[in-house]
């Protein structure tokens, strides 16, 4: 049965970022925040032997899985993973324009056919979860609210009921990934357009969005925001979230959140690498003045697998700093 969840704040899907022990932390910081998981090729999800370090769900829910594919017989597969995974959606990505994810045949390239992406989105979807797509506005330098337009009314021929768009265009040759996140134009317009144009659609706006207070405003004229790189930079953001969006009370960093996270993540020394474990609590110190002493001696903790002593020190700074 499918849950009715809200998708007023998300966290975007990130590669290298949104990883579980990511995810967890996000969770302990916000509970109403709808995740995903990183962008995860259908063969890798169902093939690799790593397959549970990279989709390991531990009650982390609202959580999306995000899969990027285009063979219909590894996407109906990878829907049933999800819902054995406990995930609430599983998500297609044609918005990624990595040159190794069009050699796949996936991501942003799959916008040169909306037929092929509407039998994609029919093959994943079933009554036991949620099927939603992540796409662009288009593809190339120039933007065409007709080609938009002319794919989305394809692909709600499927009777899809959440559509997430980076509202830029994808640039598939001549610049890097990275820059495809802030080269291409922006353009809302499209998005606003194109909502008033499908109503039964829900549309979450993704793409230039660098502040809780701009989030706030786009939620007033979307359906909900998606949010990256801001996330990445400083995932404590996500502590006023609830307060702010949701109107819930705001979570408060404290021991509390160290002494969690290192419970979820210390089972799991010795099957990771102790970076990866760590990587998403270590921006605590995002604008900190007066911690590069702590991050000095956590690098050195780090190198010894001393994961216990880091526990402590991160349990002194923020009783020591009282972050709010």
């Amino acid at each position: 049965m499918k849950k009715e969840i809200s998708r007023k704040f998300c966290v975007a899907p990130m590669m290298g970022y949104t990883t579980p022990y990511a995810r967890k932390l996000y969770r302990i910081l916000s509970n109403k925040s709808f995740l995903f998981s990183e962008m995860i090729a259908t063969k890798s999800l169902i093939y690799s032997k790593n397959r549970e370090n990279i989709i390991d769900n531990d009650c982390d829910n609202p959580v999306a899985l995000q899969v990027g594919g285009s063979e219909i017989d590894e996407l109906i597969k990878s829907s049933q993973i999800a819902i054995d995974y406990n995930y609430d959606e599983i998500n297609l990505n044609v918005g990624c324009p990595s040159k190794a994810v069009q050699k796949g045949s996936f991501g942003a390239c799959l916008m040169k056919d909306k037929l092929l992406v509407r039998n994609c989105i029919e093959a994943m979807q079933n009554d036991k979860i949620e099927t939603t797509l992540k796409c662009r506005l288009g593809l190339g330098k120039e933007l065409n609210y007709e080609f938009f337009e002319e794919f989305i009314d394809e692909i709600s021929k499927t009777g899809i009921r959440f559509i997430y768009v980076h509202a830029r265009n994808a640039i598939l040759s001549g610049i890097s990934p990275q820059a495809n996140r802030t080269i291409p134009p922006l353009s809302y317009d499209f998005v606003k357009r194109i909502k008033n144009k499908f109503p039964d659609i829900k549309f979450i706006v993704n793409g230039g969005i660098d502040s809780l207070d701009k989030a706030e405003k786009l939620i007033k004229e979307f359906d909900g925001v998606m949010v990256g790189r801001l996330i990445k930079n400083n995932p404590f953001i996500l502590k006023d979230v609830d307060e702010r969006i949701f109107k819930e009370k705001k979570i408060l960093i404290d021991e509390t959140i160290i002494i969690n996270y290192f419970k979820y993540i210390k089972p799991k020394l010795g099957l990771e690498s102790i970076f990866r474990l760590l990587s998403p609590l270590l921006n605590i110190f995002f604008s900190v003045p007066h911690s590069k002493v702590y991050k000095s001696q956590i690098n050195v903790y780090m190198k010894n697998q001393k994961i216990n002593l880091i526990e402590k020190l991160l349990i002194k700074f923020v009783n020591e700093k009282k972050l709010s």
